[in-house]
């Protein structure tokens, strides 16, 4: 049987709506196994007028368990190829695309910090392990969007934080996408999703997360809308949402506007817009980890 790849990208949206899509392309790592990219789609948030009213005029609202669709499968035989053989989850952190943001102090240390903020949740026996990655290699979608090559030698692991590093149209210029997180997993000759744990998600082959430098970035405190006009974001908030996403959570919360105010409800990291500074698992935010991961391995 082969395997082949399929690409799923996740954004974080602070604007208007863009369209993004992979052509196909093969790409033979060994004698047994091909790997295809199939079309991407974009899940993104739009930025509506909110009008001056006195109740919330919500634009998405909070559904589901806030799962992806999709996940890694313990001891995969597929994803021994690309972590190194780790039958858990592998994370690496990338320090070869690093901001010159003067608010930036220690970004390497909280895309590491992204990682240990879920998984030091006692509710799960996930154990997360650290790989060794290229510090100054480009992620594999970085490669593919740059020179239109498929080099699986670029993957180390499972979810890998790329760091600031430019990806095509995603990050063109003026668009509004912070930031990025890539899943691409299995799907068979007939273009079906694999499934060989039977949990009913598509098995993720690995995740990459990208960040925009286009944006001004801080993890010192400065935030938000500044004397000369310019808007300063919140790393940490943004890479524990994105390590979020390398985890299996989706978007939660209920997003709108209150007398032009943006708010969410309940308030959680992973709420689909960036709103303020929010460097702390919320209730909701548990309750995605929790219910995802609690029966780790064996689920």
């Amino acid at each position: 049987m082969k395997w082949y790849l399929r690409v799923m990208i996740l954004v974080i949206i602070f604007g208007s709506v863009i369209i993004v899509g992979f052509t196909k392309q093969n790409a033979s790592a060994n004698e047994n196994n091909t790997y295809t990219f199939g079309l991407a789609y974009a899940e993104v948030m739009t930025h509506p007028d909110s009008g001056e009213t006195g109740h919330v005029i919500y634009f998405r609202q909070d559904v589901g368990n806030a799962h992806l669709s999709d996940d890694f499968v313990y001891d995969d035989p597929r994803r021994a190829a690309l972590n190194g053989g780790n039958p858990g989850v592998t994370y690496g952190v990338k320090t070869g695309f690093l901001s010159s943001d003067i608010h930036l102090t220690d970004q390497v240390g909280w895309m590491h910090n992204s990682f240990y903020t879920w998984a030091s949740q006692a509710c799960s026996q996930l154990s997360l392990t650290e790989n060794p990655v290229n510090p100054s290699s480009p992620g594999y979608v970085a490669k593919y969007y740059g020179e239109g090559v498929s080099d699986l030698s670029l993957v180390q692991a499972d979810i890998t934080h790329i760091g600031f590093l430019g990806v095509g149209p995603i990050f063109a210029e003026g668009t509004n996408v912070l930031s990025v997180s890539y899943t691409l997993y299995w799907f068979d000759e007939q273009g079906h999703s694999s499934d060989i744990d039977n949990n009913g998600k598509a098995d993720v082959a690995f995740r990459e997360t990208y960040y925009n430098d286009q944006f001004e970035w801080s993890d010192n405190g400065v935030e938000g809308l500044q004397p000369d006009g310019t808007f300063i974001f919140d790393f940490p908030t943004v890479a524990i949402h994105e390590a979020g996403h390398g985890l299996s959570a989706g978007h939660s919360g209920s997003i709108g506007f209150k007398r032009g105010i943006l708010v969410a409800n309940p308030r959680a990291v992973m709420n689909a817009v960036y709103i303020n500074p929010l460097r702390e698992l919320t209730g909701r935010d548990n309750g995605i980890y929790c219910s995802n991961w609690a029966q780790w391995p064996n689920r």
